[in-house]
């Protein structure tokens, strides 16, 4: 729940009074918090109301919302809105992880509210925006707020492992086949659904594949889990889901701290395997027997270094790698999300020999007419880095931040001396700031050298395809060296090769 509380002025507002606006947040809706909450918004009220100098213009409040990202506060994209449209001259918070645990995030808001001229206090921390030297106190402090909700994340994290061993953490998501119990949590068997899910294992031990089983209950007008037609990849995944045998397997997937969620555990993480959790409704046998099935057709689908072109095909309509199918009739290839639940792709299947002969068709285009292709490709790119070096935002940028970033090392010397940091967080930060000058004066240089690049490039292209004779260690060559990827987009194949060269062939 957002609540947007504005504060009624008893009479107009005099001229020269700063409009102050204040910034609540609660990272949960329990009931401590929900006190705190509405504390905060009395203290703000109560603060400014006999004011002299500075009007409160409004109370900004996300309730229940985490401060690691900015994505779902809708009050603080307000009260940013707001600043913006010249309604505010102050904001005030209680502290930094109210405003942001996350110091990136923290700091861009600072430096555009600066930019409008808006000043930014934090009480508990002293801090004020108004006071220029306060900026890499900032980061001290916002890099502190993130370890915070960091510390926070490991102690969520760790009680639910503990709570896994013990085997007494309940589902969150319910699957298919079966209701939770409102009063113990624990998963019982829905009747109906546990009926589909015996004969989905049935039929496929007893040899029916995964398609047609989706086909046949979407014709019996069975609903399936995700309220659409059955489809392969559902069936796949019940087959795949233990808790049919009445065990359940935590954590499958895993995540990092403002990183990516949800990711496969392929040993990052502990997993913890409870038998007996709940009731089951298929046996263990058949559930091993379903397995040794499902791996058994596995050898239908890529194999390892089976074909050249692995990993070098993508979709050009979804960015997905295409995954490559043997077939007794013809090989082909299709789009990895060709049968994804949520969306599904609807890229062309493209057949290997297709493929073969698009590449083979390029190769000897290349062949025939490489230096005059290649030649004016070549100086195209060297006026396209002379731009780049001399003509565009990109250097200037760079070095706007090689300035930023030696200002920065000064301040933390000056907040060093003046003993606001300790001699190792001193350290920590300057490392840092040195590592990041060493990257960016490469990127420099590189602007300079990179014309060289491209011209190597083109001239080992022309001399590959200068020697290119057909055989298949010149077309191995060529696909390892020269092809970076191919992109499929309807009846058209995309070579990508070294050095930004873009070539296309129809199929």
């Amino acid at each position: 729940m957002n609540n947007m509380i504005v504060v009624p002025a008893a009479a107009k507002i005099k001229k020269g009074l700063i409009r102050v606006a204040a910034y609540c947040r609660v990272s949960t809706n329990s009931e401590d918090q929900e006190h705190s909450y509405e504390a905060q918004v009395r203290y703000f009220t109560s603060l400014y109301r006999s004011s002299q100098t500075e009007t409160l213009v409004g109370i900004y409040a996300d309730e229940g919302i985490s401060g690691t990202s900015l994505d779902k506060r809708t009050e603080f994209h307000r009260l940013l809105e707001d600043c913006r449209a010249g309604k505010i001259d102050r904001v005030v918070t209680k502290s930094v992880s109210r405003f942001s645990r996350n110091t990136k995030d923290c700091l861009e808001s600072l430096r555009e509210l600066k930019a409008l001229g808006v000043t930014v206090a934090f009480e508990k921390e002293n801090i004020d925006t108004a006071r220029l030297s306060d900026e890499m106190m900032i980061t001290v402090m916002g890099g502190l707020a993130q370890e915070e909700s960091q510390s926070i994340s490991r102690n969520v994290r760790w009680s639910l492992q503990k709570r896994m061993a013990s085997g007494t953490l309940r589902h969150a998501r319910v699957p298919y086949g079966y209701l939770k119990d409102d009063e113990t949590g624990n998963l019982i068997v829905a009747p109906e659904q546990a009926e589909v899910i015996r004969r989905i294992f049935e039929m496929y031990v007893n040899g029916t594949g995964a398609r047609k089983i989706a086909l046949a209950l979407t014709d019996d007008g069975i609903p399936s889990p995700t309220g659409i037609a059955w489809n392969q990849k559902t069936i796949l995944k019940i087959l795949d889901n233990e808790k049919y045998t009445g065990d359940t397997l935590w954590q499958k997937t895993y995540s990092e701290f403002m990183g990516e969620k949800f990711k496969p555990n392929m040993g990052q993480a502990p997993k913890f395997y409870i038998e007996g959790s709940h009731q089951a409704i298929i046996s263990k046998e058949l559930f091993e027997l379903a397995g040794k099935v499902k791996k058994k057709a596995a050898p239908k689908a890529a194999v390892e270094n089976e074909t050249p072109f692995r990993k070098k095909l993508y979709c050009g309509r979804c960015g997905h790698t295409y995954a490559y199918i043997t077939s007794k009739r013809r090989d082909y290839w299709q789009c990895g999300c060709r049968y994804a639940i949520d969306k599904s792709c609807g890229n062309r299947v493209l057949y290997n020999d297709e493929l073969e002969n698009a590449f083979t068709a390029m190769c000897d285009k290349l062949h025939a007419h490489g230096s005059e292709i290649l030649g004016k490709c070549a100086s195209q790119l060297a006026e396209l880095q002379r731009l780049e070096q001399f003509g565009t935002a990109g250097g200037v940028k760079r070095l706007k931040e090689l300035a930023e970033l030696k200002d920065q090392k000064q301040r933390f010397r000056g907040l060093f001396d003046k003993h606001f940091i300790s001699e190792e967080k001193y350290h920590i930060q300057v490392d840092e700031i040195d590592l990041r000058i060493e990257q960016i004066t490469r990127d420099i240089n590189k602007l300079s050298d990179s014309g060289c690049g491209i011209s190597a490039d083109i001239n080992m292209l022309v001399e590959m395809f200068g020697d290119y004779e057909g055989t298949d260690s010149d077309k191995k060559e060529v696909l390892e060296t020269a092809i970076e990827r191919i992109s499929v987009t309807k009846d058209k194949l995309t070579f990508r090769l070294m050095g930004g060269l873009e070539f296309t062939e129809r199929v």
